[in-house]
């Protein structure tokens, strides 16, 4: 791990979203998980794309990217490339939450390298509840490394 890098005690998740009240369901949804997280939020892809990028110290590897497709700045798209190609970042695990149900989206975002794509309930305790599934999901395995053994 480079040493701009740092991983805390505490897992973070990055939630990449536009959506002040999506950002709100997501704050629920790792609350329901009973989960002690630390939260980034970015509310465009220029300022997620500069986090990840940068050299600082201050930068914590997320244990988990949440990542809007349609965000301003930046595509979701050019963030999950960011994130990939970072290489203390690249098995980080991407869920893309999206608002789309179009089936290219969901391609793109996989041929991308995505670990899931996910479409946005409509219903927000539904919202709430799967994000606390993805959080559960998600956090336990995200740095488990392999056995170089």
């Amino acid at each position: 791990m480079s040493e701009g890098v740092q991983q805390d005690a505490v897992p973070t998740v990055l939630v990449v979203e536009d959506n002040p009240a999506d950002v709100r369901l997501v704050e629920e949804g790792i609350a329901a998980a009973d989960t002690d997280l630390e939260l980034r939020v970015y509310n465009n892809g220029n300022r997620a794309v500069e986090w990840i990028t940068s050299d600082t110290p201050q930068r914590h590897q997320p244990n988990l990217v949440l990542l809007d497709l349609n965000i301003p700045g930046k595509s979701g798209l050019e963030v999950l490339r960011a994130v990939r190609e970072e290489s203390e970042f690249s098995r980080v695990p991407v869920a893309v939450v999206s608002s789309s149900k179009n089936p290219d989206d969901a391609r793109r975002v996989y041929d991308q390298s995505a670990d899931a794509y996910v479409t946005k309930p409509a219903d927000p305790d539904q919202y709430i509840q799967m994000i606390g599934t993805a959080v559960r999901f998600w956090i336990p395995t995200a740095d488990t490394q392999p056995n170089d053994e």
